[in-house]
């Protein structure tokens, strides 16, 4: 037995050799062919990302065929209501060439836990996945919408993680932290977008080649991002004059003319600014200093704290709606590397940079998740998904019916039946109880809900006049009575939004989330879906096809999109030089008239009045003794004057336009310390910032403007409320 045995695996040995020594070696590109491509996946930066918010996923292919391969770049999620989602857009369609290694990114969302991203190739016109990897929690690096990220660019830097976390002064639960770090920028987006998790980035570039590996789309993309609202750390030293050169994407991140570079300076300045304890020794031709003609921003710190200062060495400026610290030196040199001080000086910049503020130490987990949510656009949200055709039912109609019901069942039944002495009866008594409760709950569900689809939508258009840079934060809530699936378009360039011509240049839309552990929120852990249906998001067209909305339910969506426009400059605004109040002559930009009209500047509002209508201006110095502080204009009191009623923030009932004035000017107005909650999943509509840095913002609500949203279903969706918010940031002259 074992001799043949022994026989039968010899042949069989033999029989495999001969085999493949008879195959030709043309047969092994065939086997090549079976994987003709070769992919690597990464999702958001350095392996994290927060989940609710627009998130690049990358895939780089190396195409191992002899000819063209042909694909498509395709991701799949679930939403904040776990709905499956895929992202696509015809521009993740790519022909690759024998041999070609390219890198893609496609841009999408992360809904609640537990979460999953698939990320995979397709070949053009097919259904099935070439390639394909599944990202979720075991992977791990997924992050609370409402954290705070920090992307440094270029070599490490000694940043302390959990310094700046301490910095904060907030529940961690609430505010997490991360310092991320991209050493290789050829990965970055090449659309602002993708920064959107972002919160403060740090850019470096004494390194060799670290520019140059940017595209000029990337370098574009940073520009764009710091303009939408981002914050930027940028250190200039070396390359200030290629940076500000003309042509250069960030050129007009400069806040002024680098005039010379000087390799002797001194730093007592920066010294005294890290609190060292002992001084840094530079080397002249490697820590030069930019030297630079400010124009435009304001001096934090220069070279001695002295009459004989020379040079400014930090510089904070305002550049659309977000914010730039210039620095004039390189931090990625020797001599900062064996500086002690280094770190301290990092995380001051950071501090002054961030926009994340200490009212928010006033807050707890437990003292916001009784809302629901964490954050202030949880509030907007719900009240946006409020109809006025349509009665919700209430929790405490529910707990009513219930406590009905035990009473009806219980000592109601108990002692009738009783009196008539008769208990046997309880039998039927008992049926005819619950079914009563049930018609009363049926009229109910048949009597409240509207049989009418409903749309409500927000429009929210920043326009600055400098850069000439806008803006726009579109909401949609789409209520629906019965389960069906609507198709969402966006409006497309060209595009007059109170007559204001704007060319788009960036358009985006999905699903907008909920921070927060309450019910339907990006926090909290479920694998219950009330909808079993997929649809598609275009990323390229900002289309969404075959959107489910359940009965009597609600689906809530968000555009964000950027252009340029050219606004009329008759306005002339400069401050006082003595008392420093705004002055000159304001005119209304548009032609559309605007209501409930102010202007704030430097910490005070400047009421204008209830209209303001087509080329009407007004001379500032009229109305500025009705000026105020901004906290207590909007929060202290009821009116906007000191003898109105003070009025505290409900966390449950304010309408729209107030919620949407706070989220405009959160940290102005007090923040978390006002409000009781965070204001980080959308912070950047705060522009409160730009206030203290010779930036007037004027803001107005419309009764007309165009819609962002079109709606198409089987059933008709009636439009409902709408509301269109404008504002308007002017650069004030400090010089009259």
């Amino acid at each position: 037995m074992k001799i043949t045995t022994n026989l039968f695996r010899m042949a069989t040995i033999c029989w495999v050799v001969v085999f493949l020594m008879s195959e030709p070696a043309e047969a092994w590109p065939e086997d090549r062919a079976a994987v003709p491509i070769q992919v690597a996946y990464d999702l958001g930066f350095d392996g994290e990302f927060k989940r609710g918010v627009w998130t690049p996923v990358r895939a780089t292919i190396t195409n191992h065929r002899d000819g063209d391969f042909l694909g498509e770049f395709v991701v799949e999620s679930e939403d904040v209501d776990g709905v499956p989602v895929t992202f696509a857009a015809p521009s993740q369609s790519f022909t690759l060439a024998a041999g070609e290694t390219k890198t893609y990114v496609q841009y999408a969302k992360v809904g609640r836990l537990p979460w999953r991203v698939l990320a995979g190739i397709k070949e053009q016109g097919a259904e099935q996945y070439l390639d394909q990897k599944y990202f979720d929690q075991v992977s791990g690096g997924n992050r609370k919408a409402t954290s705070y990220f920090v992307l440094q660019l270029g070599p490490s830097l000694p940043i302390s993680r959990s310094r700046l976390q301490s910095s904060l002064a907030v529940d961690a639960e609430l505010v997490e932290v991360s310092v991320l770090q991209e050493a290789q920028l050829a990965s970055l987006p090449d659309k602002w977008i993708g920064y959107e998790s972002v919160d403060l980035m740090i850019l470096p570039t004494r390194s060799s080649g670290l520019l140059q590996q940017l595209s000029k789309a990337q370098a574009q993309a940073i520009r764009d991002w710091v303009f939408q609202g981002g914050r930027l750390i940028l250190f200039a030293g070396k390359q200030a004059q290629a940076l500000s050169s003309a042509g250069h994407p960030f050129a007009d991140l400069i806040p002024g003319k680098p005039t010379a570079l000087i390799t002797d300076w001194n730093t007592s300045g920066l010294e005294n600014y890290g609190n060292a304890q002992q001084r840094i020794f530079l080397d002249g031709e490697v820590d030069s200093l930019a030297a630079l003609a400010v124009s435009d921003g304001r001096v934090l710190l220069r070279d001695q704290e002295n009459a004989q200062a020379l040079y400014p060495l930090i510089v904070r400026s305002v550049r659309g709606f977000g914010m730039v610290v210039y620095v004039a030196f390189d931090i990625d040199t020797p001599a900062f590397e064996d500086w002690d001080s280094a770190s301290r000086v990092l995380e001051k910049l950071i501090a002054v940079g961030r926009n994340a503020g200490s009212e928010d130490a006033a807050l707890s987990v437990q003292r916001v998740n009784h809302a629901g949510y964490q954050d202030i656009s949880g509030q907007l949200r719900a009240a946006l998904e409020k109809f006025d055709a349509v009665t919700p039912v209430r929790f405490v109609w529910i707990a009513a019916l219930l406590v009905f019901l035990v009473l009806l069942i219980g000592p109601l039944d108990y002692y009738v039946l009783k009196k008539l002495k008769r208990p046997d009866l309880t039998w039927a008594t008992f049926p005819l109880a619950v079914a009563l409760v049930g018609v009363i709950v049926f009229a109910m569900t048949r009597a409240l809900p509207s049989e009418t689809a409903w749309a409500n939508q927000i429009r929210i258009i920043d326009v600055d006049v400098e850069s000439g840079v806008v803006r726009g934060t579109d909401y949609l809530a789409v209520y629906s009575p019965q389960v069906q699936a609507v198709d969402i378009q966006t409006a497309q360039p060209p595009r007059a939004d109170g007559q204001l011509q704007i060319e788009r240049q960036f358009t985006i839309a999905g699903w907008h989330g909920l921070p927060g552990t309450g019910l339907g929120a990006l926090g909290r852990n479920s694998f219950q879906t009330y909808v079993n249906h997929e649809y598609q998001i275009d990323t390229q067209t900002a289309q969404l096809s075959s959107v489910p909305v359940q009965h009597g339910g609600t689906k809530s969506l968000r555009s964000r999109w950027s252009g340029q426009a050219t606004l009329d400059r008759s306005s002339e605004l400069h401050a006082d030089p003595i008392s420093g109040l705004l002055r000159g002559t304001l005119t209304n930009p548009f032609d559309i008239e605007l209501f409930d009209v102010e202007i704030l500047y430097d910490g005070r509002v400047y009421p204008i009045g209830q209209s303001f209508k087509p080329g009407q201006s007004i001379d500032l110095f009229d109305i500025s003794g009705a000026s105020q502080g901004i906290d207590n204009y909007y929060a202290r009191y009821q009116t906007g004057s000191s003898k109105g009623e003070r009025r505290s923030w409900k966390v449950m009932e304010e309408p729209v336009p107030r919620i949407v004035k706070q989220m405009m000017f959160n940290q102005g107005i007090g923040g978390a310390k006002y409000t009781g909650l965070l204001n980080r999943y959308e912070s950047f509509l705060d522009i409160s910032h730009a206030l203290a840095y010779n930036r007037a913002v004027l803001v107005g609500r419309a009764s007309q403007g165009s819609s962002e949203f079109s709606v198409t279903s089987d059933q008709t969706v009636q439009p409902g409320l709408a509301f269109n918010f404008y504002r308007v940031v002017f650069t004030v002259s400090t010089e009259k």
